[in-house]
């Protein structure tokens, strides 16, 4: 019987071995690092045969750089020391191609408990690796360019960029484990719009829009953003990132040029043309000026304005010439208003 269970276990450690070859790159090591053997998951994954690499140093599968640097010699030490060693670890394959695996260096001891060789259980990781620092780079291209933060599912913040900090005027710690409503104004903050914005977001719809925020010291911040549900491994929705551009000189200065045009809206005569003439628009002040209501006017050429000796005139055709090839066009002009009154007006 103690014979027959020897060998039942010799033969089941035989098949968990094959089993592992069969999924895994298998290599066997010499304590001082050379190539005992290899299967064939391992050649193929690093593009070699077995007499290639057969006792050659292990180094050969690792960057000039990380070969004489230290931390690659205590790898070796600490497997000399019979101490396991396992992580993601960037490797060199035949003809300098980059291979990543997740890997386990595990020393077999002898009866004595001493370390006799080592044997690296690896997977080839390389797609999904470079598939990672791809997207790792992508973020960090987001991150210098764009204000990034993140929320819990409850608005809290818990983390968040230098430019989003900037934009706001806060420290990271003024505003960690706060509500993102520290940014909205009060009458905002009760609003039902907000309270369904965040409804929104927990059932995993992204929100995107230009919103104003309130900065430190009740400065106005105007954003350009996108709010993101994201999921975790399980598909549950976990946190909530904002991607934002800061528009607030841009906001500032539409609003200065609005206000600029309200005013000439105001005190100046307004009608605005087609290139081809025809009237798209024309404000309270122009109508009263030529005495039409806009439906008079609207989708009819500027050359009902004109007298028809000039309608007809090369100096009107080229007016109009001018006019498309984008020539501003300032004088005194003499136009017609309803019923045939003349009116003199002094435009641009």
């Amino acid at each position: 019987m103690f014979f027959f269970g020897k060998s039942s276990i010799a033969k089941e450690n035989a098949a968990k071995a094959a089993a592992i070859s069969k999924s895994h790159a298998v290599v066997e090591l010499g304590l001082d690092g050379t190539v005992i053997t290899a299967n064939e998951n391992c050649l193929k994954t690093f593009g070699y045969t077995l007499n290639e690499i057969q006792g050659k140093h292990h180094g050969m599968f690792v960057e000039a750089s990380e070969r004489s640097s230290p931390a690659y010699r205590e790898f070796w030490i600490k497997l000399n020391r019979g101490e396991p060693q396992s992580a993601e670890y960037k490797r060199v394959g035949k003809d300098g191609k980059e291979i990543w695996v997740q890997a386990s260096y595990n020393p077999v001891l002898d009866s004595k408990g001493k370390p006799t060789k080592v044997v690296e259980l690896a997977t080839d990781i390389t797609a999904k690796k470079i598939e990672a620092l791809e997207n790792a780079a992508q973020v960090a291209a987001i991150e210098r360019s764009q204000a990034v933060a993140a929320f819990n599912l409850d608005g809290t913040i818990i983390t968040a960029n230098k430019n989003f900090l900037n934009a706001m005027g806060y420290a990271l710690g003024e505003v960690q484990g706060k509500h993102d409503s520290m940014f909205v104004e009060p009458a905002e903050r009760a609003s039902a719009a907000y309270r369904e914005f965040w409804a929104k977001l927990n059932r995993g719809e992204s929100q995107s829009a230009e919103y104003r925020r309130i900065g430190k010291g009740g400065k106005e911040v105007w954003i350009q953003a996108t709010y993101s549900p994201i999921a975790d491994e399980n598909g549950r929705l976990c946190k909530v990132v904002t991607f934002a551009t800061d528009v607030t000189k841009q906001k500032l200065r539409m609003a200065d040029l609005e206000g600029q045009m309200a005013a000439i809206d105001k005190s100046q005569a307004v009608v605005e043309f087609g290139m081809d003439g025809t009237v798209t628009t024309a404000n309270n002040n122009f109508l009263k000026t030529l005495g039409y209501s806009v439906k008079e006017i609207q989708g009819k050429h500027h050359g009902m304005f004109v007298e028809a000796s000039e309608r007809s005139s090369l100096a009107y055709r080229e007016f109009w010439t001018k006019l498309n090839r984008g020539e501003h066009q300032s004088d005194e002009y003499q136009r017609v208003g309803k019923d045939g009154k003349a009116v003199w007006v002094e435009a641009s």
